[in-house]
């Protein structure tokens, strides 16, 4: 077995498990415009893994080459983003050096010349985002068009919201290695959000002033048509970019004065709305319904936080109150 496959990182989502460099290379010369991979230590065996998964908003990919590598990315399309697993190395791009290891790693937007030198034992996961899926997220964020594009002003980002962002990765990953995102639709693509959120806020670009500081003010009738929408689509996934339009203000406003109103942002809210139909399911139950049914169709895809969320809510189980209406 190729090393790093026991980890089973996208396991379901198998591209190559080499012992051919040029196999990874071509590979990767496809995905993320590498123009060179070269081992430089001739005498080590490589052992190569490549598993990768497109969602609808992001790409993500493992990489275990199973011996030191280095590597050079240039005039790539998209937006990138390593997040080491294990291991370390040093990445050279927009003329600063970063030093990575396990969940710091380092962007880039599309264009930008990539030097990466990965030593032994180094795995990672690499984030993909199309130009225009950053773009339509920032919009809503800061309620403005994106004119100029996006321009990241260096590699490296805050630490202790990359280390927050790799949970998220890894929590969604985890969904699709349980094979459950097919059954949890909502849940799999807030995560993606979020994860796109988290990168905007972490790294460094020419719009991060405008994430940052108070907010333009919103009106009470703009949070009330945020709290309409969400209460007639809680069953559909739920995006910044739909809140900011029947809102008709900014995400960050909108957040602001939301968080003021209620003492929590929407998504607690569209959390607290989704569980209060799951109540109602629970009461009123379907032949043959079970609780992890209604979970999974009120966007909650691991049972146990169903669970506790549901317990925190209601003071009991989700399987006492549909043992109490059979």
């Amino acid at each position: 077995m190729a090393r790093g496959l026991s980890l089973n990182f996208l396991g379901g989502h198998g591209v190559l498990k080499t012992r051919d460099p040029d196999e990874v290379s071509q590979w990767l010369g496809a995905s993320f415009a590498v123009r060179h991979f070269d081992l430089p230590d001739s005498s080590r065996q490589f052992s190569g893994v490549i598993n990768s998964c497109q969602l609808s908003s992001i790409g993500l990919t493992y990489l275990d080459y199973g011996a030191p590598v280095s590597v050079v990315m240039d005039q790539f399309d998209c937006f990138v983003q390593g997040i080491p697993l294990s291991g370390s190395g040093n990445v050279s791009a927009l003329g600063k050096d970063v030093i990575v290891g396990k969940d710091y790693g380092t962007a880039a937007g599309p264009g930008t010349e990539m030097k990466l030198e990965y030593g032994d034992g180094f795995r990672h996961l690499a984030l993909r985002i199309a130009p225009n899926v950053l773009s339509a997220k920032l919009a809503a964020m800061i309620g403005q068009p994106v004119d100029p594009p996006v321009m990241m002003a260096g590699p490296s980002g805050n630490q202790d919201l990359l280390a927050a962002q790799a949970r998220l990765v890894r929590l969604l990953i985890g969904e699709l290695d349980n094979r459950m995102a097919d059954f949890a639709p909502l849940m799999l693509a807030e995560l993606e959000q979020a994860i796109l959120v988290s990168y905007l806020e972490a790294y460094e670009h020419n719009y991060s002033h405008l994430l940052r500081g108070r907010p333009r003010a919103a009106a009470p009738w703009q949070v009330k048509r945020a709290v309409d929408f969400i209460e007639a689509h809680w069953n559909e996934p739920l995006t910044i970019e739909a809140l900011s339009v029947a809102s008709q203000t900014s995400a960050r406003s909108l957040f602001h004065l939301f968080r003021r109103t209620y003492g929590y942002s929407p998504m607690v809210y569209v959390n607290r709305v989704r569980l209060r139909h799951a109540r109602d399911m629970l009461m009123c139950p379907a032949p043959g319904m079970t609780v992890t049914g209604i979970g999974i169709h009120c966007g909650f895809s691991n049972l146990g936080t169903f669970a506790q969320k549901y317990r925190q809510a209601f003071g009991e189980n989700p399987s006492d109150t549909l043992r109490h209406h059979r």
